[in-house]
């Protein structure tokens, strides 16, 4: 799919390959969008459900984790899970990175019924506040299982030793792999839309999938204000299940001629360079590379202070200003801030780059050749 999770694990996979190891990319299923295209080295394995009796399945998730965890666990993914076994006992990876949350419950699933011991390593890309309660828990039970874990972010990873027991040791915060090479050379490209041509008023820019948790509507009303004090227009790029009614409230809020919901794109970095002022309006995050991705094109960034990310990305407000969740006034003030007195764009490059791929898929390399080290020498001694 289209989202941050999928894109970082395929320029994961692309950076490993580079690096000259065998990388798998294994899914429950959909399609590999433009934007995240994988390596050519890189195989992909679209997993195959393998149904056995309801019975046997959740007598076996019983005696791997208990009965709580067994009433979790749906049979499809126990399916999946089997699907999973089969591959790990087909090709016997090192080493293991499940990403989105029903891959992760999979993979432990998974590992229990496989014939190898293998190195799990899951990885934690959101606030552990935008999982249910079933996630939650399924993770406090599963993760200890696991050597390490990885954090997308410092606020993740206190969330994963502070909610699910982990030891900090246990934990080890990777940024995402956000800024490459071809950032520069993707802004430059000519987008057709006459907003970012025609000289007129400023852009504001968000971008997300329209979903409850972006607070979408908190950025009508903020921009709604601004708006109503001063030329302006905004872009809503990416798509979801709350378009028509972010569409609907535009209407109420008579802004609909300054605002353009405009998609999904695989390219939103000619938006970013153009763009007088990117907002991410989140009630939570893991990270928050939308507004990584908009520094590294020099664009001034204005956040909500939610966890977890944004306020490390933007230097705890030094970069761009925070302002309480739902906080329209602040909101709205802080676009007007940016506005009126925007941040010098190299500082802004700068800080983008620091989250750069090279150093991101460095210290992935290192964790797993760790990973597999300690699980090969357990191996020998037993």
């Amino acid at each position: 799919g289209g989202g941050g999770a999928e894109g970082s694990t395929a320029r994961i996979a692309r950076g490993l390959a580079e690096r000259g190891h065998r990388v798998d990319v294994v899914v429950f299923g959909g399609r590999v969008e433009e934007r995240n295209e994988l390596p050519k080295e890189a195989r992909l394995f679209v997993l195959k459900p393998e149904r056995t009796s309801w019975f046997r399945d959740h007598l076996l998730v019983v005696r791997a984790f208990g009965i709580r965890a067994a009433c979790c666990v749906s049979s499809t993914l126990i399916w999946q899970s089997r699907g999973f076994a089969t591959y790990l006992n087909q090709e016997n990876p090192d080493c293991v990175l499940p990403s989105l949350p029903k891959m992760k419950v999979a993979a432990f699933l998974a590992a229990h019924i496989a014939s190898k011991d293998h190195a799990i390593v899951p990885v934690v890309r959101n606030s552990l506040l935008r999982r249910g309660r079933k996630y939650r828990f399924l993770y406090s039970i599963m993760f200890p299982k696991s050597k390490k874990v990885v954090a997308v972010s410092d606020g993740v990873r206190s969330d994963l030793v502070q909610k699910l027991g982990l030891t900090k040791g246990q934990v080890e915060t990777i940024y995402n792999p956000v800024v490459s090479d071809e950032v520069e050379a993707l802004a430059n490209k000519e987008e057709e839309h006459p907003w970012l041509h025609d000289g007129g008023p400023p852009i504001v820019l968000t971008a997300g999938r329209l979903t409850r948790i972006k607070d979408f509507p908190t950025l009508l009303r903020a921009f709604a204000k601004v708006a109503s004090t001063r030329p302006v227009r905004l872009i809503v790029l990416g798509d979801g299940g709350w378009r028509r009614r972010l569409e609907r409230r535009a209407r109420k809020l008579e802004i609909e001629d300054r605002v353009w919901f405009g998609g999904w794109t695989n390219n939103p970095f000619p938006f970013m360079r153009r763009a007088a002022v990117f907002v991410l309006s989140s009630r939570y995050e893991g990270l928050g590379n939308v507004l990584i991705e908009a520094l590294a094109c020099g664009c001034p960034c204005v956040s909500t202070d939610c966890p977890h990310g944004p306020a490390e990305i933007l230097d705890n407000g030094r970069i761009g200003p925070l302002v309480r969740v739902g906080d329209v006034e602040g909101l709205a003030k802080a676009i007007e801030q940016t506005l009126d007195s925007p941040p010098a764009s190299e500082v802004l490059r700068t800080r983008g780059q620091e989250f750069g791929v090279d150093r991101a898929i460095e210290r992935y390399e290192r964790l797993i050749l760790d990973s597999v080290a300690e699980r090969r020498a357990g191996t020998r001694e037993s």
